[in-house]
């Protein structure tokens, strides 16, 4: 597994964010050397590349002349059939019909939409600096489920953000529990004088944050364990990562990402790092899977 880096920098203006002033605008770079660095990395034996930058949805807006994610994404998955390309990231403004229609068609591309949605208060993404509403998030969720069934959609939110009023936290909650996604992180809003969200009035409380965070937590766990089971007794390609001393092999499916998503076990003897296997899976936890080779 590879970070492949598509794009340095960010337009945006989200007041929690400090990024934009340390590494300046969006900087994309040439898709050539991008498929060349992919190549390379192909070559060496990676068998999954992941897309990131601050803003991988926007990337290719500000060459001359422009080149779209899914143009890109088309080159990459020509170089293998036999890797995973993931991307990570996502905005839900420059998520467009393209980008969803080239993961659609490509065997070799991740079924998975990363995209951080930060909150689904209308009142609260004002003050983030966010230019969508929730229901433009929900037409947009529903649009990818309907055009890739058996997508992944991963997000995060931002609980305690300056002005936080219960019936915010409420329809972050809710927003949550309609739309199920397959995994969620969240985290308690930090804050920094050099930040605009500073200069907002009504701070919340770190007690108050933390209560928020564990009850979105709690509430996802729930959700995570209910979606974990409709994978139960159901094949998958499983990239093999790891071993511990009880003949248990670790891996992802294309569902699972590294790092912030859970794993596969994989009951076996042997098993080859770095290769793909059929797994069945047998077991389901809150965010693990458990199964063996078939």
């Amino acid at each position: 597994m590879a970070y492949l880096k598509i794009a340095e920098g960010c337009n945006r203006h989200c007041t929690y964010c400090i990024l934009p002033k340390l590494r300046g605008k969006q900087r994309s770079r040439y898709p050539e050397d991008i498929v060349a660095e992919a190549r390379s990395l192909i070559s060496s034996g990676v068998k999954e590349l992941i897309l990131v930058a601050q803003d991988t949805t926007h990337y290719g807006s500000d060459l001359q002349p422009p080149v779209s994610l899914s143009q890109l994404l088309g080159e990459i998955s020509e170089l293998s059939d036999e890797i995973w390309i993931r991307v990570l990231y996502g905005h839900p403004e420059s998520i467009d019909e393209n980008v969803i229609r080239t993961i659609a068609e490509h065997r070799n591309i991740c079924s998975y939409f990363d995209i951080p949605i930060q909150h689904a208060s209308n009142r609260i993404l004002k003050k983030m600096g966010r230019n969508y509403s929730s229901d433009d998030l929900r037409r947009l969720f529903d649009n990818i489920r309907a055009s890739i069934p058996d997508v992944a959609l991963r997000t995060t939110t931002i609980v305690g953000f300056p002005g936080e009023k219960d019936e915010d936290f409420k329809k972050i909650l809710r927003f949550i529990k309609d739309i199920c996604f397959d995994h969620l992180g969240v985290f308690t809003y930090s804050d920094a004088e050099d930040l605009p969200s500073h200069r907002i009035h009504h701070h919340i409380p770190e007690d108050v944050a933390m209560d928020r965070y564990n009850r979105l937590m709690s509430s996802q766990q729930e959700i995570s364990s209910k979606n974990n089971r409709k994978h139960l007794h159901k094949i998958y390609d499983v990239l093999v990562e790891g071993t511990d001393k009880n003949n248990l092999f670790k891996g992802r499916t294309f569902f699972q990402a590294p790092e912030v998503d859970g794993m596969t076990q994989i009951l076996s003897q042997q098993l080859q790092i770095g290769s793909f296997v059929r797994v069945r899976i047998e077991d389901t936890f809150e965010y693990d899977l458990a199964g063996k080779v078939v």
